[in-house]
């Protein structure tokens, strides 16, 4: 999700998923412990909190799996690296062409989603309802839903019988769903951000960037203030904020560099 691979610890944790390299930064887990916290009386349950640590792990490395699989689709030989509630899939020696880079940026997403389905499709297949509409209310018959709304997409599911299973659905939907579509805002570097920029800069590569870094700043600094206002979100204003605060930056050096 930021901007740069952070350099090797003596905390990470590294593995092989299907021939990938992953490495696993300290961060990672501190930062995902941090927003897995919840205020209110009751606080944050030590079961919730790693349900929450858990789910973002295996999220998060399936999206870039995702990029991953894409990239050595295209001839190269990425590696994973987790951290700071993100992830990057590396590669040196895939394809550049824009078409390849869309692709692979696209499929980050695409992977969380398919997740997400599976998941759906499970829970169906053992009797709980469980759907996805785009309407100002949910039109459910359900005795007990739950579920959270992203403006007018709705994803909303029968209420699972132990609060364990219902968070852990919630939690799996929410970051497989809610996160992959934010992730396709035109904001660099998500992965939205990169298909913006490959597309405007097909004709006029320079004017292209410039372009792309004035809607990514533009559209940081409108999440800023939905997470800020709307969400409530602490969290999301922050990272929109510096993201906006970093294209921008961004703008201004490459502007310079043109004189």
């Amino acid at each position: 999700m930021f901007l740069s691979e952070p350099p090797p610890s003596q905390g990470d944790v590294r593995f092989r998923v299907f021939g990938f390299p992953v490495r696993v930064h300290p961060y990672f887990w501190l930062v995902t412990g941090i927003m897995g916290l919840r205020s209110g009386d009751q606080g944050t349950r030590p079961a919730e909190l790693l349900t929450w640590v858990g789910v973002v792990f295996v999220s998060i490395l399936v999206h870039e799996l995702g990029h991953a699989v894409m990239q050595r689709r295209f001839g190269g030989h990425p590696w994973i690296t987790l951290y700071g509630l993100g992830g990057l899939a590396s590669c040196d020696d895939c394809d550049r062409s824009s078409r390849s880079q869309i692709i692979i940026s696209i499929a980050g997403p695409a992977a969380g989603f398919l997740l997400a389905g599976i998941l759906i499709a499970v829970m169906s297949l053992s009797g709980y309802q469980a759907s996805i509409q785009w309407a100002a209310r949910p039109d459910v018959a359900m005795l007990q839903p739950s579920g959270f709304a992203l403006y007018r997409l709705w994803v909303v599911w029968e209420r699972l019988p132990t609060q364990f299973a219902n968070s852990l659905v919630f939690d799996a939907l929410f970051v497989n769903i809610a996160w992959g579509i934010i992730n396709l805002l035109p904001i660099y570097p998500l992965d939205g951000g990169r298909v913006s920029r490959e597309l405007l800069t097909l004709k006029n590569p320079r004017d292209g960037i410039v372009l792309s870094l004035q809607i990514s700043a533009i559209t940081a600094i409108a999440m800023a203030i939905v997470g800020a206002v709307a969400w409530q979100s602490i969290y999301t204003a922050i990272m929109f904020g510096y993201l906006a605060y970093s294209n921008y930056q961004t703008l201004q050096a490459y502007r310079a560099s043109r004189w």
